[in-house]
């Protein structure tokens, strides 16, 4: 059975990393925005919406953009929160992530490196005045333009195309990545990089794959195992280890 096949793997590595992408949190809700088949893309292109031209110019897209996705509130889900048990474990070293949900802070992981920013933290682009998710998602909904007292926009910071990554989070990925022994990649296709690079720095290391993602990925191939249903392998896994979620 693959599943206990998964769980020996577990058990015998010392230094687990996860690389999460969307499907991950799709659990909770939140749709897969990847490629552009989604409908949301006709109304909002995403050469504008995370554009940084664009938003300096006509920051009011972004923002209704934002509106859109986050009219309700997301939790952790089961996955979010394995990975948290992981973690108190001593199993789980870090969890690299291109998802700017913060959900896996919000699960109670402590070593989570967000390559793209996160929605949970914006600051003022004119004065630099850092507001916390409560207080942007208070102006989100009642300002065309999330704006500062001093007049200028509020960003949320995450990463949009052509910024630069956040350099520690970057830096802590790589690092982590390169001294795995396994690597859990989760709900991603590895296509955007520096991301989809990160299982061969564990791959040059001697460690091993496992992915857990619908489509096929450039590294298939190179992965001890493969599972395609990213809900019924975490269950599975949460009944094995008999942990609840939270």
């Amino acid at each position: 059975m693959e599943i206990k096949k998964l769980t020996e793997l577990i058990e015998k590595s010392n230094y687990i990393t996860a690389l999460t992408g969307a499907g991950i949190s799709t659990l909770s809700g939140i749709p897969d925005f990847r490629g552009g088949n989604n409908p949301i893309w006709n109304r909002y292109p995403q050469d504008k919406v995370f554009n940084p031209l664009y938003f300096k110019e006509s920051p009011q897209m972004f923002f209704d953009f934002l509106r859109e996705i986050l009219n309700k509130e997301y939790q952790p889900n089961i996955a979010h929160f394995f990975l948290k048990f992981l973690e108190e474990k001593k199993k789980l070293k870090a969890i690299i992530t291109q998802n700017i949900d913060g959900l896996h802070k919000l699960a109670g992981s402590k070593n989570v490196y967000e390559l793209h920013g996160s929605i949970f933290s914006s600051h003022c682009l004119k004065c630099g005045q850092a507001y916390n998710y409560e207080e942007f998602l208070k102006k989100l909904f009642k300002e065309k333009v999330v704006s500062c007292k001093c007049s200028g926009v509020i960003k949320p910071d995450i990463v949009f195309f052509g910024e630069m990554l956040p350099p520690e989070d970057l830096n802590m990925a790589i690092y982590n990545a390169s001294h795995s022994d396994l690597m859990l990649v989760i709900g991603t296709s590895l296509v955007v990089q520096p991301a989809a690079f990160m299982p061969m720095y564990t791959l040059n290391n001697g460690g091993n794959i496992v992915l857990i993602n619908r489509a096929e990925t450039y590294i298939d191939d190179r992965a001890v195992l493969k599972f395609d249903d990213i809900e019924d392998v975490f269950k599975k896994l949460s009944e094995y280890y008999e942990i609840g979620e939270g």
